[in-house]
């Protein structure tokens, strides 16, 4: 089981630490289910082998939140996702708590997940980066636009004004 879970860990190396005590099976399948969208996984786990992995993984910082009944939420590659599913998971379900996560090696205390949840998707703050992107090239380039059609009416009134001119002299 211990093999399990450090090959899982490995894997996916961003989880969230979780209690669920008092949680029914059907929530917990629940908050399993609106993981999967995100591909993100959430097992129980043995508090006592829980501590083995994290001894193992050099990450004695979370032993203090392996307490209870503890669930373990593996993060798939937008850890924002999952830190929004379970933050929202556990505004509905009040005895579902987030402890912390570790997060690219470092312990993240629940105030921090709470501020990644608030983030934009990850779609949406890619889209912004684009906007930003683009926006002094479309300036370019209708700057360039404006003095293009100005240049053409500048030739446009000069050849008007061209045979205009043969008109009224020959008039003369």
């Amino acid at each position: 089981m211990i093999g399990e879970i450090l090959s899982d860990l490995k894997e996916c190396p961003n989880f969230f630490i979780t209690n669920f005590m008092g949680s029914s099976v059907s929530d917990l399948e629940s908050v399993r289910k609106s993981l999967r969208p995100a591909r993100s996984a959430f097992f129980v786990v043995k508090n006592s082998m829980m501590n083995v992995v994290l001894d193992q993984l050099k990450l004695e910082d979370a032993k203090p939140l392996i307490d209870g009944g503890v669930g373990i939420s593996l993060s798939g590659e937008d850890v924002i996702a999952t830190s929004k599913i379970l933050v929202n998971f556990s505004k509905t379900h009040e005895k579902f708590k987030i402890k912390g996560a570790v997060i690219d090696g470092k312990l993240v205390a629940v105030d921090k997940i709470k501020e990644m949840a608030s983030l934009p998707a990850k779609d949406v703050l890619l889209a912004a980066v684009v906007r930003g992107i683009k926006a002094p090239i479309t300036g370019f380039v209708s700057a360039l636009g404006g003095i293009l059609r100005k240049f053409v009416y500048v030739v446009d009134a000069v050849t008007s004004s061209k045979e205009k001119t043969p008109q009224t002299q020959q008039a003369q």
